[in-house]
């Protein structure tokens, strides 16, 4: 389903398709997701708001593998990653297969589309593993890659942690400008679990370290906006097995302070998981869908 204002809409789903998952949306209202029917197989649509009927791209495919993210802009190019390969797709027909980066060792592949910007620069991850000394232990590499637009061969941006398997980097988005922001996070509790990092084109420098929110731990960016250069996320911390505290919707403009977005009470959980130009953010507030508008207003520097 869809929301205009607080009002949902459903996504009609064709015959022998029994569930669906929008997961991406441009300012013009088309929609880009999968489809499931009984049998497990998938395949992807695009849906204009308000039309009678979805737009099937692909096959019926075999879950192995999983799906891996799905991004669209506003030129209507959509982009997805399906088992172990990464396409494109615009106007309902693919127009090209996302290779790897020149130089990517042998098992690597791409897991996740994460972001697609107006002039089509797609921004997903990469991820090696083989087995080491004939055992089965995962010699774990993940970093971001950008594909730009049109044509010409990937980037593979500098890793924060190249050679730590207890690290995975989970870009956010890629904004107008070229500019990735990501979450590095660990596989496993114990010390700091997820920290915000951006990079900058051309991106031959190491990213940069964003700060966290006072009072917590961590913080796990989920997005920035494509021209206004505003990014949102999720600050928690993890302690003894448990979240100590509840989490917290954060906000921050450029290389400002890290804010926080109001919740009705201070014991609920939040999460910021989507920003607008315009001001608006979505997430959640103790599971429950909410948009805070004009954000900047509202969001203030945490009190401890």
């Amino acid at each position: 389903m869809y929301w205009q204002g607080t009002r949902p809409y459903r996504v009609p789903l064709p015959t022998g398709w029994t569930r669906g998952s929008v997961r991406s949306v441009n300012s013009k209202g088309l929609m880009a997701g999968t489809l499931t029917r009984d049998d497990r197989k998938y395949v992807l649509f695009t849906y204009e708001k308000g039309a009678r009927a979805v737009r099937i791209l692909t096959a019926p495919a075999d879950p192995a593998g999983g799906t891996g993210g799905i991004a669209v802009n506003d030129a209507g190019r959509v982009a997805w990653v399906t088992g172990t390969v990464a396409k494109e797709w615009q106007g309902g027909r693919l127009v090209r297969e996302l290779p790897l980066p020149v130089g990517a060792q042998g098992g690597t592949r791409i897991d996740k589309i994460s972001g697609i910007n107006k002039r089509g620069d797609i921004v997903g991850s990469a991820y090696r593993w083989k087995e080491q000394d004939g055992r089965p232990n995962i010699l774990y590499q993940s970093y971001p890659v950008v594909w730009p637009a049109g044509s010409g061969p990937a980037y593979a941006l500098p890793g924060v942690d190249e050679n730590n398997p207890a690290r995975e980097t989970h870009p956010a988005g890629i904004d107008d400008r070229g500019v990735v922001a990501a979450a590095e996070i660990s596989s496993w509790h114990g010390s700091l679990d997820a920290v915000g990092y951006v990079w900058q084109t051309p991106y031959t420098a190491p990213a940069t370290a964003l700060p966290g929110l006072a009072g917590q731990e961590e913080l796990e960016l989920a997005d920035l906006s494509p021209t206004t250069n505003r990014l949102v996320g999720t600050a928690m911390t993890f302690l003894d097995g448990g979240y100590a505290k509840p989490s917290q919707a954060t906000y921050q403009t450029g290389r400002g302070p890290v804010k926080v977005l109001p919740v009705p009470d201070p014991a609920s959980d939040a999460r910021a998981t989507a920003v607008a130009d315009d001001d608006r953010v979505a997430g959640q507030i103790n599971g429950a869908a909410v948009i805070w508008t004009c954000a900047d207003q509202q969001a203030t520097l945490p009190e401890n």
